[in-house]
Order: C-alpha cells, then structure tokens, then sequence
C-alpha cells in the first residue's frame, strides 16, 4: 500500500512539472512580445526580446495605432465577427437539432457530408470559392468573409452541437410535442435553453478562430476597408527594416478581444466544455 501511494505521489508530480513546463513553453512567445512592445528597435537588437526595458517606451502602440490604421482593422474585424459567430450559431443549431432527432432518407449521407467538410484544408476550396465570389460580387466585401466563415465553420459547429442534442432526453421533447408545440417552438423553447452552455463555448471558440483568421483575410480582400485586423498586421513590415515594438505593440492589441471575450465567459467555456467532454 506504501509503494502504491509513492508511486502515486510521484506520478503526480511528474505530471504537474510537465504541464507547468509546457505552460511556461507555451507563454514565451507572450512574454517575449509583451517586452518588447514596451521597448525600443534599437534596445532590442541590442539585448534581445527577453531583456527587461530599459527605459519602458509606449511608443510603439502609439505608432502602431496612428500608422497602421488600427482602428479600421479592428472596425472591419469586429463587423466580421459579429455577424459571423450568430449566423453561424443559428445555422448549426438548425442543423445539429434536424441530424439528432429526426430520421429521413440520405440523413447519413449529409452527416458524413458534413464530416468530410473538416478533413480538408481551406487551401483546396480556395480557386473555387474566389471565382463564385467573383461571380456573386462579393468579393473584397464584409459579406463575401461572412459568408466563407459561415460555410468553413458550420461542419465543426454542427458535429459539435450534434452531441449535446442527442444527449437531451427524449421524453422530454416528446411531452412538449403532445402538448401541441411544434419544433421550432421545441428547438427555442427547450433545445436551446438547455444547450446554453455548449452554445457559449461553441461561440466563443468560433469568436477566437475568425478574429484571428488570416488565410480568408488574404484571399477575399484587397482594400483597407475590408481588410481584417490579422492581415492587416502583415502591413507593419516593411522590405528593408522591420518594426519589431510597432509590431509587438499592434499585436497585443490586436489580441485584447478575444482575451475579453474568453474572461468574460470562461466559466460557461469551461463547463461547456466539460459537458462535452462527457458526452
């Protein structure tokens, strides 16, 4: 029993040192980017990212807002993400909610439809989906991103809500269907409020990986006004010289959001996650 419980002891304290080790490997590239958003280009190539700033310098947010038109990016992103993630909720909820309760013919077939839309790379749909923007006069335009986003996101969010769906009891939606409620009435009433929690998690993770997309930024925009706030990052360096606080700076910025978001609503994340985990 004592060499159970050493054995035990020991396990344990490898496994916290290998996390705090993969903790501490994981917040380098934040740490590093946060000194040297406070310092100068010349402090930095003279000591390098981890030095302490000597003096601390605001300078490259200042520049990095007023140069970079940070303000524009961050308008075009929020305006991107904001319709995107509830579009995208709605359109899985629909999904998820018919694919988990209702039988009808080729149900398999959409579902491994849907299956099949996460195994690819966005680079395969590239050529088709410019020219059908192209074609629909919505490229370089808010609703040309909203719309690849919606289409790109849906087979992830759809499987993911799929599970919970399935979880709820079936009696339950049966009563309310005795009782005359149809299933849209069903879906707001009672499917809904129950899944709160993967919803929230389910957003917020959509809300992280649109904010900080690149890839669609770089195939569907051309112009400024469209551009979203990742891709415009790329603007800070130049062909001769790089700006690293500028660049730092623009970076932290750029990240608060989605920060925000993931403080404000982490205990739903959290337990969303958990029932997910679960199921």
């Amino acid at each position: 029993m004592k060499q159970h419980s050493t054995l035990r002891i020991f396990i344990r304290a490898l496994s916290h040192s290998v996390l705090i080790a993969m903790a501490l490997l994981y917040l380098f590239p934040l740490v590093a980017t946060l000194l040297a958003a406070f310092r100068s280009d010349g402090d930095i190539l003279r000591n390098g990212f981890l030095a302490i700033p000597q003096p601390w310098n605001v300078g490259g947010f200042s520049a990095a807002w007023e140069q970079g038109s940070l303000g524009v990016l961050l308008r075009n992103s929020a305006l991107i993400t904001l319709f995107s993630v509830p579009l995208t909720v709605a359109c899985a909820s629909l999904s998820g909610y018919a694919l988990s309760r209702f039988r009808f013919r080729f149900r398999t077939g959409i579902l491994l439809l849907f299956m099949s839309g996460m195994f690819f790379p966005p680079q395969v749909y590239i050529i088709p989906i410019y020219m059908l923007a192209n074609t629909l006069g919505v490229y370089d335009a808010f609703a040309g991103l909203i719309l690849v986003h919606l289409a790109y996101q849906l087979p992830f969010s759809t499987l993911f809500l799929l599970g919970f769906f399935r979880a709820l009891p079936t009696a339950l939606l049966d009563a309310a269907r005795i009782d005359g409620a149809g299933e849209v009435r069903i879906l707001l009433r009672i499917v809904l409020p129950l899944s709160k929690s993967a919803l929230g998690a389910m957003a917020i993770l959509l809300f992280t990986w649109i904010w900080n997309d690149f890839f669609w930024g770089l195939s569907m925009t051309q112009s400024l006004g469209t551009r979203p706030i990742m891709l415009g990052l790329a603007s800070f360096s130049g062909r001769l010289a790089f700006n690293w606080n500028t660049q730092a700076a623009a970076s932290l910025i750029a990240l608060l959001p989605p920060l925000m978001v993931f403080c404000i609503f982490q205990r739903s994340f959290m337990k969303g996650v958990r029932m997910g985990a679960v199921k």
